[in-house]
């Protein structure tokens, strides 16, 4: 079927769809000028609020990190004052003191979870034991999980809680990928040893050797199992 043509001078004179919906728009824009200049504004000013938040907060966060470096600068100089008992405690507490204050400075993220950790490491090595549970604890869910985990089952096993101790070191063994796994297979083994729990102490050193058959404790892992074993 042929299309009906329609004339030019007919669609010069019906209305164009973009040229009305145009001018539909300056219409409201020129109707509700005030709003709409009030609804600016008020975005303006949100998104400049939050370029000025995120800039703080990474302010905040480079100035922890100044904090933090004076706080591990302390924290090694105690390995060099071993021989002075009382000398490497005031160490640790101005270490401690340095990482607390860092934390106040930037709570959150991956930086704030460095201050708790050492914080933790601090009181364990004053043999504060619960204060250091405390510090780790909040680091269970996040990227220094398995350090926690490591060093709330040191905590507890300083306390004499082998149980505690081995559930803590129990975890690290079972989650891959991190660090602490092989290390924490013997800690679990140890704790049962401590435990009197001779079967379940032979088991946990067999897992280690199979995991690790060629690690530089492999022999002593072997030693540990024919001593339980005989």
């Amino acid at each position: 079927m042929p299309t009906k043509r329609i004339s030019r001078k007919k669609l010069l004179k019906e209305p164009d769809e973009f040229i009305s919906t145009t001018a539909k728009a300056l219409q409201f824009l020129r109707d509700h000028r005030r709003k709409v200049t009030i609804y600016g504004v008020v975005a303006v000013a949100l998104i400049a609020a939050g370029l000025a938040g995120y800039s703080y907060l990474r302010w905040q966060e480079g100035k922890a990190q100044v904090i933090q470096q004076q706080a591990f600068q302390l924290y090694q100089e105690t390995f060099n004052t071993a021989a002075n008992p009382e000398g490497q405690k005031e160490k640790y507490r101005k270490a401690l003191e340095k990482f607390r204050e860092a934390l106040s400075v930037h709570g959150w993220g991956s930086t704030a979870q460095v201050s708790q950790i050492y914080i933790g490491h601090c009181h364990y090595a004053l043999k504060e034991y619960d204060q250091a549970i405390s510090a780790y604890s909040p680091c269970l869910d996040g990227p220094f999980r398995s350090m926690a985990l490591n060093g709330i089952g040191y905590c507890y096993e300083a306390k004499g809680d082998y149980a505690k101790a081995a559930e803590s070191y129990q975890k690290n063994a079972e989650e891959s990928g991190n660090p602490y796994q092989g290390e924490s297979m013997l800690d679990v083994a140890r704790c049962y040893e401590a435990l009197k729990q001779k079967q379940k102490a032979l088991e946990a050193y067999q897992k280690a050797l199979v995991k690790y058959p060629k690690s530089r404790l492999a022999d002593f892992i072997q030693w540990k199992i024919g001593e339980l074993q005989g």
